[in-house]
């Protein structure tokens, strides 16, 4: 994996778990210095930070609810402050609710978009004024396979995601050459979300060609991709990582 890892900094959101906390980690491995957001537990967070700083990187921890554009302003400063620069943005906190419609009030859609969208949104603007100025810097998106094949119950959860997909296509059309913009879009993953792969590997697996969830490294390792040299001809694309639920192309 080819990357320039000397003044490399990038920030990912919710990273204290699961896939957010497998990019982390996997960046570090690769000698890019991490800011790892996260909103909820203080010793999850600086468990990650610890793990990054084995690799020899520099890694630092930021509380911040990416849903609100004033924490997300602070989340930025605290990066020109540590790291004097950003070149890659991960767009991972999220939230997963099951509801259906008939049940969901105004404040469970509205929360789902927030986190989902407005998050994205107000971090890749930011990201995106200091990326466009330095004339380099790559946004990738999280998303998810709901956007495609859809999902009884997690109606919000989904639309959510989609406005990211087209979000993504967009931005990336308004920051080319330049900045680079992709998404990848998981199928279902183990993570510490789930009490063990047992309990839902059965329910999960008939979606699968592979017969089995993904595990948080491997989409980590898409995401590495499409922020290494490696992925420099990628833009306004959506990975697919996602054991065949979803075929592209």
């Amino acid at each position: 994996m080819a990357i320039e890892t000397t003044v490399k900094c990038a920030l990912i959101t919710g990273a204290s778990r699961g896939i957010g906390k497998a990019v982390a980690l996997e960046f570090a491995k690769a000698g890019i210095n991490v800011m790892i957001n996260y909103f909820g537990d203080d010793k999850e967070a600086l468990e990650v930070k610890h793990q990054a700083e084995t690799y020899g990187v520099r890694a630092e921890i930021f509380h911040a609810d990416v849903s609100e554009p004033v924490q997300v302003q602070e989340l930025f400063e605290a990066i020109d402050n540590l790291f004097g620069r950003i070149d890659i943005l991960v767009n991972n906190a999220g939230i997963a609710q099951a509801v259906s419609v008939t049940e969901m009030t105004d404040e469970q859609w509205d929360r789902m978009i927030k986190i989902h969208m407005y998050g994205t949104f107000y971090t890749s603007r930011a990201a995106a004024r200091r990326m466009t100025e330095q004339k380099s810097g790559r946004i990738i998106n999280v998303t998810s396979d709901v956007v495609s094949q859809g999902a009884a119950e997690f109606a919000h959860y989904a639309a959510a995601k989609g406005g990211i997909t087209a979000f993504t296509k967009s931005l990336a059309r308004e920051l080319a050459p330049y900045v680079l913009v992709n998404a990848v879009a998981p199928g279902g993953t183990f993570t510490d979300i789930r009490s063990s792969l047992e309990e839902t590997q059965d329910k999960n697996d008939a979606r699968y060609l592979l017969n089995r969830l993904a595990f948080p490294q491997e989409i980590a390792r898409s995401v590495l991709f499409l922020a290494s040299d490696d992925g420099s001809i990628y833009t306004g694309q959506v990975l697919g990582a996602n054991g065949g639920s979803v075929m592209n192309g």
